[in-house]
């Protein structure tokens, strides 16, 4: 089974950067809106090439918090 992390990062200034390693297509923006719902502030994404990469099993994908 494939591992697939989040890693977030919290600045001395409160400034969450968080990124998804595994997760393909737009999956890892809907695991990074659960995680982060309810967080204040401006969001902004930065889509890095796995984004735009389908996942052969879309329906299949379970996230290891």
């Amino acid at each position: 089974m494939q591992e697939y992390n989040v890693i977030i990062e919290i600045d001395e200034d409160g400034n969450i950067q968080a990124e998804t390693k595994g997760m393909k297509g737009d999956i890892c923006i809907s695991e990074l809106d659960e995680i982060l719902k309810g967080f204040e502030g401006e969001q902004s994404f930065k889509n890095k090439p796995e984004f735009y990469q389908k996942n052969k099993n879309e329906k299949n994908i379970y996230v290891k918090y």
